[in-house]
């Protein structure tokens, strides 16, 4: 069936604005049990998606061969990446944690560089790579009156889970080409939840999870438009638009974050992070747009 021309860029537009507003939703959610909430929110996801694979007829879960991708998706995904992001979102507004996320493709970029032939890391991984670390240590901002130990705590904690969620991508795209991503998913996010509902219930009491109709209304949100629907959105996007289009939403994410947690949230950037969003943005950005010009001229 022939796919409508307005019907990608709809829901490339759809796609960044329902993963802008994850940051919110996590935040509003996540309470003093971050494991539980998270493991919460996977569970759902989970099954969501194998109804969805049963709705289509297609195998729920994926071949033996993809043991090993599957596995990392759900440890350093799902329970490490995610895990972690919550915990220190207990601390970190969600316009901050946005903006350290769009780090992500460079930290792949790390592993890339040992794990793929073809994606070396060259002058503009280098480039992304120093200006994510200076803009990080601008939002860090150690010599600030204000600043505060918990809350660069919280961020250190998200940018090792950041790290954490990097390898899983890069062996995917190594190794999982031929995994159905929807029944992939589904199996990642079973056992990240797993691993989650265990930790939970070791450091954390079924006595302080907060679920009133904010916190459910956002679990389940995060659970079935954030995940189970935007991640099938991204990857159906991901076979018709290219890569270095899907790129930009790497630094379009964190600026509607940051709106939505000023608007909904009344979250404000410092000087200082305002500072560091911009060449974390502008680091990670700049190199896309040189190779989307270069790309385009000699096509011409």
């Amino acid at each position: 069936m022939k796919i409508k021309s307005y019907i990608i860029p709809i829901l490339y537009v759809v796609l960044i604005l329902i993963w802008s507003s994850t940051w919110i939703s996590i935040k509003v959610s996540v309470g003093d049990t971050p494991f539980l909430m998270a493991s919460m929110r996977f569970f759902i996801a989970g099954f969501v998606l194998i109804l969805f694979q049963k709705f289509r007829k297609k195998a729920i879960l994926p071949r033996r061969e993809h043991r090993k991708v599957i596995l990392s998706l759900g440890l350093g995904n799902f329970f490490i990446g995610y895990g972690l992001t919550y915990w220190g979102m207990q601390f970190v507004n969600s316009n901050i944690t946005s903006i350290l996320w769009a780090t992500l493709p460079v930290m792949i970029a790390v592993f890339a560089h040992r794990m793929l032939d073809n994606e070396k890391i060259n002058a503009a991984s280098i480039f992304s790579l120093v200006g994510s670390i200076i803009g990080t240590l601008f939002i860090f901002d150690l010599q600030d009156s204000s600043f505060d130990p918990q809350v660069a705590m919280g961020m250190f904690i998200i940018l090792v889970s950041i790290f954490a969620a990097a390898y899983p991508n890069v062996l995917y795209k190594r190794e999982g080409a031929k995994l159905d991503p929807v029944a992939a998913n589904a199996t990642a996010m079973l056992i990240g939840a797993t691993l989650l509902l265990i930790t939970g219930l070791v450091f954390e009491s079924w006595r302080q999870v907060e679920l009133n109709l904010v916190t459910l209304g956002a679990t389940v949100y995060l659970a079935i438009i954030g995940s189970a629907i935007g991640f099938t959105m991204y990857f159906w996007l991901v076979k018709r638009v290219t890569i270095v289009k899907m790129s930009y939403t790497t630094f379009l994410i964190p600026i509607w974050a940051s709106l939505w947690g000023w608007l909904l949230l009344g979250e404000e950037l410092s000087s200082s992070a305002l500072v560091g969003a911009t060449i974390i943005i502008l680091s990670v950005s700049l190199p896309e747009f040189l190779r989307m010009k270069y790309f385009n001229s000699n096509a011409e």
